[in-house]
Protein backbone atom coordinates (compact mmCIF):
# COMPACT_ATOMS: atom_id res chain seq x y z
CA UNK A 1 0.00 0.00 0.00
CA UNK A 2 2.75 2.19 0.99
CA UNK A 3 4.46 1.36 -2.25
CA UNK A 4 1.55 2.32 -4.48
CA UNK A 5 0.59 5.22 -2.99
CA UNK A 6 4.65 6.40 -3.22
CA UNK A 7 4.40 5.28 -6.62
CA UNK A 8 1.14 7.63 -7.36
CA UNK A 9 2.76 10.57 -5.58
CA UNK A 10 6.26 10.44 -7.93
CA UNK A 11 3.59 10.01 -11.20
CA UNK A 12 1.22 13.33 -10.03
CA UNK A 13 4.70 15.47 -9.20
CA UNK A 14 5.89 14.02 -12.78
CA UNK A 15 2.98 14.93 -14.29
CA UNK A 16 2.79 18.86 -12.76
CA UNK A 17 6.55 19.40 -13.58
CA UNK A 18 5.65 18.21 -17.25
CA UNK A 19 2.86 20.59 -17.56
CA UNK A 20 4.58 23.52 -16.38
CA UNK A 21 8.08 23.01 -18.48
CA UNK A 22 8.61 25.03 -21.65
CA UNK A 23 8.12 23.86 -24.66
CA UNK A 24 11.96 22.73 -26.64
CA UNK A 25 14.21 25.34 -27.57
CA UNK A 26 14.69 24.74 -31.04
CA UNK A 27 15.77 26.70 -34.02
CA UNK A 28 12.38 26.27 -36.20
CA UNK A 29 10.72 27.65 -32.81
CA UNK A 30 12.77 31.17 -32.78
CA UNK A 31 11.90 31.09 -36.31
CA UNK A 32 8.28 31.10 -35.57
CA UNK A 33 8.66 33.64 -33.39
CA UNK A 34 10.33 36.22 -35.56
CA UNK A 35 7.26 35.27 -38.33
CA UNK A 36 4.92 36.26 -35.76
CA UNK A 37 6.68 39.52 -35.22
CA UNK A 38 6.93 40.37 -38.35
CA UNK A 39 3.17 39.05 -39.37
CA UNK A 40 2.09 40.74 -35.71
CA UNK A 41 2.90 44.36 -37.61
CA UNK A 42 1.10 43.81 -41.21
CA UNK A 43 -2.43 43.88 -38.96
CA UNK A 44 -4.26 46.19 -40.74
CA UNK A 45 -6.59 46.54 -37.35
CA UNK A 46 -4.52 49.05 -35.27
CA UNK A 47 -6.18 47.55 -32.03
CA UNK A 48 -5.64 43.98 -33.49
CA UNK A 49 -1.59 44.87 -34.51
CA UNK A 50 -0.92 46.20 -31.04
CA UNK A 51 -2.39 42.86 -29.18
CA UNK A 52 -0.56 40.63 -31.77
CA UNK A 53 3.15 42.90 -31.25
CA UNK A 54 2.69 43.52 -27.37
CA UNK A 55 2.01 39.50 -26.71
CA UNK A 56 5.67 38.75 -27.79
CA UNK A 57 7.27 40.60 -25.78
CA UNK A 58 8.21 39.71 -22.35
CA UNK A 59 6.54 42.03 -19.81
CA UNK A 60 9.70 43.83 -18.80
CA UNK A 61 11.03 43.33 -21.96
CA UNK A 62 13.52 46.48 -23.31
CA UNK A 63 13.59 47.62 -26.79
CA UNK A 64 16.89 49.72 -28.45
CA UNK A 65 15.32 51.57 -31.17
CA UNK A 66 17.26 52.79 -34.44
CA UNK A 67 18.88 56.41 -34.47
CA UNK A 68 20.17 57.05 -31.19
CA UNK A 69 16.45 56.92 -29.31
CA UNK A 70 16.78 55.67 -25.81
CA UNK A 71 16.15 52.57 -24.59
CA UNK A 72 12.40 51.50 -23.79
CA UNK A 73 11.73 49.04 -20.76
CA UNK A 74 8.29 47.13 -19.86
CA UNK A 75 5.38 46.84 -21.91
CA UNK A 76 3.66 49.86 -20.93
CA UNK A 77 6.66 51.87 -22.38
CA UNK A 78 6.76 50.11 -25.62
CA UNK A 79 3.15 50.35 -26.10
CA UNK A 80 3.80 54.58 -25.27
CA UNK A 81 6.58 53.97 -27.65
CA UNK A 82 5.03 52.30 -30.74
CA UNK A 83 1.13 52.81 -29.75
CA UNK A 84 0.95 56.21 -28.17
CA UNK A 85 -2.75 57.04 -27.53
CA UNK A 86 -4.55 59.17 -30.06
CA UNK A 87 -1.73 59.01 -32.32
CA UNK A 88 -2.88 58.13 -35.97
CA UNK A 89 -2.54 54.40 -36.73
CA UNK A 90 0.45 53.00 -38.69
CA UNK A 91 0.24 51.31 -41.47
CA UNK A 92 2.87 48.46 -42.31
CA UNK A 93 2.86 47.90 -46.13
CA UNK A 94 5.67 45.52 -46.16
CA UNK A 95 8.20 43.79 -43.94
CA UNK A 96 10.48 41.23 -43.98
CA UNK A 97 13.17 39.78 -41.36
CA UNK A 98 16.19 38.20 -43.33
CA UNK A 99 17.85 36.25 -40.28
CA UNK A 100 21.22 35.45 -40.64
CA UNK A 101 22.32 33.71 -37.56
CA UNK A 102 20.20 31.93 -35.05
CA UNK A 103 21.78 30.55 -31.18
CA UNK A 104 20.26 29.17 -29.02
CA UNK A 105 21.95 28.22 -25.12
CA UNK A 106 19.81 26.72 -22.86
CA UNK A 107 16.27 28.69 -22.25
CA UNK A 108 18.18 31.62 -24.20
CA UNK A 109 17.95 32.20 -27.96
CA UNK A 110 19.40 34.78 -29.90
CA UNK A 111 17.96 35.80 -33.58
CA UNK A 112 20.25 38.15 -35.56
CA UNK A 113 19.54 39.47 -38.95
CA UNK A 114 18.46 42.44 -41.65
CA UNK A 115 15.03 44.13 -42.07
CA UNK A 116 13.44 46.11 -44.62
CA UNK A 117 10.22 48.03 -43.64
CA UNK A 118 7.72 50.25 -45.30
CA UNK A 119 4.90 51.97 -43.24
CA UNK A 120 2.54 54.64 -43.69
CA UNK A 121 2.38 57.37 -41.11
CA UNK A 122 0.47 60.54 -40.84
CA UNK A 123 0.18 60.92 -44.22
CA UNK A 124 3.97 59.92 -45.26
CA UNK A 125 5.43 56.70 -46.80
CA UNK A 126 8.57 56.08 -45.23
CA UNK A 127 10.97 53.00 -46.05
CA UNK A 128 13.57 51.69 -43.91
CA UNK A 129 16.08 48.90 -43.81
CA UNK A 130 18.66 48.04 -41.35
CA UNK A 131 19.92 45.10 -39.18
CA UNK A 132 18.27 43.56 -35.87
CA UNK A 133 18.90 41.54 -32.98
CA UNK A 134 16.30 39.61 -31.07
CA UNK A 135 17.33 38.03 -27.60
CA UNK A 136 14.47 35.60 -26.46
CA UNK A 137 13.96 33.66 -23.51
CA UNK A 138 12.06 30.28 -23.88
CA UNK A 139 9.46 29.93 -20.86
CA UNK A 140 6.02 28.44 -19.90
CA UNK A 141 4.16 29.99 -22.83
CA UNK A 142 7.16 29.57 -25.61
CA UNK A 143 9.19 32.08 -26.47
CA UNK A 144 8.81 35.90 -25.46
CA UNK A 145 10.95 38.91 -26.49
CA UNK A 146 13.38 39.84 -23.55
CA UNK A 147 15.58 42.71 -26.03
CA UNK A 148 15.61 43.77 -29.42
CA UNK A 149 17.73 46.63 -31.15
CA UNK A 150 17.90 47.50 -34.46
CA UNK A 151 19.68 49.74 -36.06
CA UNK A 152 18.63 51.32 -40.12
CA UNK A 153 19.55 53.76 -42.64
CA UNK A 154 18.09 57.32 -42.73
CA UNK A 155 14.43 57.58 -42.91
CA UNK A 156 13.45 58.22 -46.63
CA UNK A 157 10.16 59.14 -47.95
CA UNK A 158 8.76 57.30 -50.59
Amino acid sequence: MIRTAAFALIAVLSLVNCAKAPPPADEASLRALDAAYVEAWLIEDPDAQEKAVLALFDRDAVIMPGGGLEPESGIANLKKFWFPDNAPPTTVTQFTHDIEKIDISGDLGVIAGRYTLNFNYENQSVAQAGNYLIVAKNGQDGWRIERMIWNDQQLTEV
